[in-house]
Formats: structure tokens, C-alpha cells, sequence
């Protein structure tokens, strides 16, 4: 995906770092946008993958959110007498999205079938979500993602606001309380929705704090030792939706 800044298009990782987005989205005025990829920057990489591979699976955000899926369905068109090309759309957003694509992925240099590999993405993708504290809705609202009103009144209460987003759709609440009470629950309830799950993965995705980061994985380590454990930076384009304070936690919990 692509952020645009004073009308440069940025490519999300390629163009400017995490670091160097956090440090500027505090200190810019104006406010970044976001784009998806056009068709063509999909085909180029599908091109790439008809010289070698035998199908590919292609993961996106799911549509109610972004236009990822139809972009990727066009390029998909025009390359499906060379290369079958399976869509798979994810729940929600950051390893919410990349779970169905590395276990997929896994499934593959297994020997898996294409369509075996496409049903792994699926089904990692209806039990992925992303749960995750933030400081303000304010740049929710921006892009249209909740109503102007509810960020207004949610910015305005003692509390913190709590954001779900798996399904393709995006919820939120506020949370009377700490921050750190707020970030506490965030494991409670992954770790109600791990339950008996025969694999779980999680993501700790942060802002600008690395260390709190660090911090929220050395506790879900302990409390749910998943399968699979990451710490990364929400990415430029994500981060513009969210702003600076974010910190979750991006799960997969495939039932038993």
C-alpha cells in the first residue's frame, strides 16, 4: 500500500521507514492519506510468480475496509491463463492479515496442495483478529473508519479506547480504567479466545513505544504461550489510521 504525504506517494517500507513515520507523523501538520497499489504493481509481482510457481494465493484486507481484494482480482484476471491466482480476504488488519499468509505459506514448502494451501489461508483467516489500545479515535474518524461524533465523545470521557477489528469490521469501545489496565484485558481476551485452540499466534504491534512492546510480549509469553510469538511496528499505512499510541495484539486461534 502507499501513504501519501504532501501529494508524494510513499511506498509503505520501501519509500519510508517505520521509524522515520512515527517521528514525522508527531511533528507534520498535515496528515498523511492512504492508497492501494494498482493493479498493475500486483500483476508485476504475479508476472514474476507465473515463471516458477504452479498457482499463488494472494491475502488482502478485507473489502468493507480497502480496495486490496479488487485491485488484486484485476490483476488476477489478466494473468489466470498462466497462473490461477486464489484471493483469500482477511479478517482484520497488521498479522491479523499475515497469519493466513504465513501459514499458508508453511503449507506450501510442506508440499500441501493449492487448494490446501488456499483452505489453511481461509480458515486462518475467519479466526484472526487484531485487538488493540489507542490514545484517540481521531484518526479513525479521518478516514471515515467510525463516525466523527463517536470519536468525539469517546476522546472526551476518562477513559481508554479499546478497538476490535476482525471479521472485516472495526469496533470500539471505551474502557474506564488505565492504559495499563486496558492492555491487561487486551490478554485476557486473547487468551479466552486461545482456549483449546490447536495453534495460536500472536503479534505484539506497536507504535512509537518498542519498549512497552517488548514489555506486553514478555507477559503474553508467560500468561499464553503461544505457538508463535512476534513484536513488530504497526506499518506507515496502518499507523496513519491509528495514530502514535497504538499497542496490540494481531492473534490466530484455530480451534482444536
Amino acid at each position: 500500500m502507499v501513504l501519501v504525504w504532501h501529494g508524494q506517494e510513499l511506498r509503505d517500507g520501501v519509500d519510508i521507514s517505520q521509524e522515520e513515520f512515527w517521528q514525522r507523523l508527531t511533528t507534520d501538520p498535515e496528515l498523511p492519506t492512504t492508497s492501494t497499489m494498482a493493479p498493475g504493481e500486483y500483476q508485476g509481482v504475479l508476472e514474476d510468480a507465473a515463471a516458477w510457481a504452479r498457482a499463488a494465493v494472494c491475502v488482502c484486507l478485507p473489502r468493507p475496509i480497502s480496495t486490496m481484494a479488487e485491485a488484486a482480482s484485476l490483476a488476477a484476471r489478466h494473468i489466470a491463463p498462466r497462473l490461477p491466482v486464489h484471493i483469500v480476504e482477511a479478517g482484520g488488519a497488521g498479522m491479523a492479515a499475515g497469519f493466513p499468509a504465513l501459514l499458508a505459506a508453511r503449507a506450501a514448502a510442506g508440499g500441501a496442495a493449492a487448494t490446501e494451501v488456499v483452505q489453511t489461508a481461509e480458515r486462518a483467516a475467519e479466526h484472526s483478529a487484531i485487538v488493540a489500545v489507542l490514545d484517540s479515535l481521531s484518526y479513525l474518524a479521518r478516514g471515515g473508519r467510525v463516525p466523527g461524533i463517536v470519536a468525539r465523545v469517546a476522546d472526551a470521557l476518562p477513559s481508554t479506547i479499546v478497538l476490535r477489528f476482525g471479521g472485516g469490521t472495526i469496533g470500539v469501545r471505551a474502557r474506564f480504567g488505565s492504559r495499563a489496565r486496558a492492555v491487561r484485558g487486551l490478554i485476557h481476551h486473547v487468551a479466552r479466545e486461545a482456549r483449546g485452540a490447536s495453534y495460536v499466534g500472536i503479534t505484539v504491534h506497536h507504535g512509537s513505544d518498542e519498549a512497552e512492546a517488548h514489555e506486553l510480549a514478555a507477559h503474553v509469553q508467560r500468561i499464553i504461550r503461544p505457538d508463535d510469538l512476534f513484536v513488530t511496528g504497526f506499518t506507515p499505512v496502518m499507523g496513519a489510521h491509528v495514530g502514535p499510541g497504538l499497542i496490540g495484539l494481531a492473534y490466530c486461534a484455530l480451534p482444536g
